[in-house]
């Protein structure tokens, strides 16, 4: 028969691995044994813990208590009880009884390392819920020390766990995802509840990056986990974050999972946490475009709520959610008071920040204060990055842009409300800068990234049935590869925004005009630049030329197939009509000179997919579509040398080799990849070699993960991420293969693709077509092009010289700096 205390060691253990109904039952057999008064206390301590768990806090407590009155316990056992109590106390919420009951716990464990470090491990989780990173990692550096000295590795990992969220809250996304990374093989070997954390906790971190798919795909079995072992507490905190991932795609239904949780979590006795849920529920209804006296008052009860409970991060939050609904409501006088309540410092969560230039902006645009409304919205977009330049990953960076989306609305709007060019060049330049102001740093060579993609590489290529084990490995392999370029760390520089003059200078020396289209409460407007030509243009709505993109993919890749002549009329007809739909929308109303033979196109990420060479007015003009006029002005910084060329041509592509060897033969030294010779690998080699590379093959891009896009060579598809591994990058790529052109667009800012990803690597210009490509088209116009290339032609000029002599509609485009 086993021990009393044999017992309650392997209750403690099955507690610590989420298996409550297991510790239950060894808890109360060692109950039941127990003669020692110091160990019964103990074995009813844990008890109440798991029975506060469960959904008795109330209970708990009173038999904690009563325990705690028992005569004749040793010091060390009272400390045990104060700490347990202290636990208790935070998951309720109740931080002003948990602070004193785990300081007694510390001050009187000393000589207990392993209860000394749970004490610090949960009062660094009361600081936590207060907002108070930096005391919070102090108690987590004392924990990690005590279970080092008590040889406890899993009590080790989940203190680096906490570490990581600690991480989150000052807004480090890489250290937290670094030490949560780190954290997860040991504690996700426990059981399906130790897991179920872990995904819990590393959601809210890509949230706060803006990746709610990505937030929502991991909280997906969360909820479950924890309802079918009804752990209510744990549940209630699992919807909270459910509730946050929807708040901003869909209010409605966040309000309703937030008020679900608020239920759950008084029925646990916890008034705290049920109170950071109404302030979601309150946040949602705000977002959802509520206002009105009755959200005033219900969000004022919800502040002073959580400022009872001393959760002051929370309580911050809220007010300018308050100050929010007084502006919406008209009242911008007791607005200016709430949002004068909300002391926000340099050390407040960056999140928390951006919504104070956001509610700021919002009280100055309402008082008719435009000029303040701009600053506020440029320092807010200055912070944010910041931010972004602290992380190394283009597909972090691109969607942190999520938490820009309100302030770039009040900036244009007030831009265009200002009419002055200038400043809208300026907020058309932000706009479309937010990420490629980051000054790139390339990645250090990654020995298990190489591998990883290469394997992937085999997978793709061989299709594996959804379901089986192949299908799951590619999973697997393509999840770890986007979270191992998560946690790559930033430049942490911004380059600076060029100048209106600045760029005009630049577009009077090579005969230019720039184009940049913003979007702003469904209505579009252009900006004309040239020499002397600085004008605002308004498009009027934009649902009409909505109406017109919808259908414009299509027409395009049917154009691109091998049809009967019927049909091929047919469908050329509706792309032509389209076409020019489109030019009276977009490029009749700006009257552009025809002495601009060129033109800097800067699109508003609504019209990314334009095939711009197309539209009548266009097609006999030299067009280059940059991220940015100030990168296309960076990039004309130096001169454009183009000397040696190479050429890859991948499988199944019945002209490939023809193009790229009739291509080849229009430069001195051309070095080509054929057949089974164009692996990723010497194409990778080629590319570190050679000023201009050529492709052709098939490409197909990934909307759900830009990033994964590829172009099928021989040893599989050659992705996004594969361009992060070279460490020098050719001047201008050709894509000759479907789809490399196109982007997909997160939170209506940014573009992430194929032909971004080579322009974020520090590739000069690509060529590449948004739609399906014919084959002979392609061969046609692309060889064309090289002519003029090798004769010192700049890519935009070649492509459409190579257009108009053969006649002939390719539907490519010159991204990045063509000239």
């Amino acid at each position: 028969m086993l021990s009393a205390s044999t017992l309650y060691e392997r209750g403690i253990d099955y507690g610590n691995a989420g298996r409550h109904a297991a510790a239950r039952r060894a808890l109360d057999a060692a109950l039941s044994r127990s003669t020692d008064i110091d160990l019964t206390a103990r074995i009813t301590g844990i008890i109440a813990y798991l029975d506060s768990e469960t959904g008795d806090a109330d209970g708990a407590i009173t038999r904690l208590e009563v325990t705690l009155a028992t005569q004749g316990l040793t010091a060390h056992t009272r400390a045990i009880l104060a700490g347990q109590l202290g636990l208790i106390a935070m998951y309720r919420g109740d931080s002003a009884s948990a602070l004193p009951r785990l300081g007694e716990a510390i001050e009187a464990l000393t000589d207990d390392p392993a209860r000394l470090g749970r004490a610090h491990l949960n009062r660094g989780l009361v600081y936590l819920q207060r907002g108070d990173a930096a005391s919070a990692e102090a108690d987590f550096a004392a924990a990690s020390v005590a279970f080092e000295r008590s040889g406890e590795p899993l009590a080790q990992a989940r203190t680096l766990h906490n570490q990581g969220y600690a991480a989150l809250l000052r807004g480090d996304v890489i250290v937290a995802l670094r030490l949560m990374d780190q954290a997860r093989p040991a504690l996700a070997t426990l059981s399906p509840v130790a897991l179920a954390t872990c995904d819990q906790d590393r959601a809210e971190v890509l949230l706060a990056a803006g990746m709610s798919t990505e937030a929502t795909e991991l909280l997906s079995n969360v909820v479950a986990i924890y309802g079918s072992r009804r752990l209510r507490r744990a549940q209630a905190e699992a919807e909270l974050v459910v509730a946050r991932t929807l708040v901003y795609s869909d209010a409605a239904a966040a309000g309703v999972v937030a008020r679900r949780a608020a239920r759950r979590f008084r029925t646990q006795g916890s008034e705290a946490w049920a109170a950071r849920a109404d302030a979601l529920a309150t946040t949602a209804a705000v977002l959802a475009g509520r206002s009105g006296s009755a959200l005033a008052t219900q969000a004022t009860h919800v502040v002073e709520t959580l400022d009872a409970h001393d959760l002051a991060a929370d309580a911050l939050v809220m007010r300018l959610q308050l100050a929010r609904i007084e502006v919406r409501s008209g009242a911008l006088a007791e607005a200016r008071v709430v949002f004068s309540a909300a002391h926000v410092s340099s050390t407040t969560p960056i999140t928390t920040r951006l919504l104070a230039f956001e509610v700021d902006a919002e009280l100055r645009a309402a008082t008719g204060d435009s000029g303040g409304v701009l600053g506020r919205a440029r320092d807010g977009l200055d912070a944010l990055q910041d931010w972004q330049a602290s992380l190394g990953s283009i597909e972090l960076q691109s969607t942190l842009v999520f938490h820009s989306r309100q302030l770039i609305g009040h900036g244009i709007r007030a831009a265009l409300a200002d009419g002055r060019p200038q400043t809208v060049f300026e907020w058309s330049e932000r706009t479309r800068s937010l990420v490629s102001r980051i000054v790139p740093l390339r990645p250090p060579a990654n020995a298990e990234l190489a591998a990883d993609l290469t394997e992937l590489r085999q997978l793709r290529r061989t299709e594996p049935a959804p379901g089986s084990p192949q299908a799951h490995r590619e999973r697997e392999l393509s999840s770890r590869i986007r979270s191992r370029q998560w946690t790559d760390e930033g430049s942490g520089a911004v380059s600076l925004l060029s100048t209106i003059d600045e760029v005009s200078a630049e577009l009077a020396s090579s005969g230019a005009v720039l184009i940049a289209y913003l979007w702003s409460d469904e209505r579009l407007v252009a900006l004309v630049v040239s020499d002397g030509d600085t004008r605002v243009v308004p498009l009027g709505d934009w649902a009409p030329i909505r109406r017109l993109l919808d259908g414009l993919l299509a027409d395009l890749d049917m154009t691109a197939a091998e049809l009967e002549t019927d049909m091929r009329q047919a469908v050329r007809a509706s792309l032509d009509a389209r076409l020019s739909q489109l030019a009276r929308a977009l490029i009749e109303p700006l009257g552009l000179s025809p002495d601009h033979g060129r033109v800097v196109v800067t699109p508003a990420a609504a019209l990314a997919g334009v095939p711009w060479q197309l539209l009548p007015g266009l097609t006999d003009r030299s067009i280059t579509i940059p991220t940015s006029a100030t990168r296309w002005l960076g990039q004309r910084a130096s001169p454009l040398t183009l000397e040696t060329a190479g050429f890859a041509a991948g499988p199944r592509v019945a002209r490939a080799e023809q193009e790229v060897r009739e291509a080849a033969g229009r430069w001195v030294g051309a070095r080509l990849l054929c057949r089974e010779e164009a692996t990723s690998g010497r194409v990778a080699a080629l590319a570190e070699r050679v000023d201009v590379l050529h492709i052709a093959a098939h490409g197909r891009h990934a909307a759900d993960n830009p990033l994964f896009s590829g172009i099928e060579l021989a040893d599989g598809p050659w992705f996004g991420y594969d361009i992060d591994t070279i460490e020098h990058v050719p001047t201008v790529v050709l894509l000759s293969a479907c789809e490399l052109g196109r982007s997909a667009v997160r939170w209506g800012a940014e573009a992430l693709g194929m032909a971004q990803s080579w322009l974020h690597a520090g590739a000069r210009c690509v060529i590449a077509a948004p739609s399906s490509v014919n084959d002979a088209v392609a061969h046609e116009v692309l060889t064309a092009a090289h002519g003029l290339l090798a004769g010192g032609a700049a890519p935009a000029d070649a492509l459409v010289a190579a257009s108009l002599r053969t006649e002939l509609i390719s539907g490519f485009q010159c991204y990045g700096a063509g000239w």
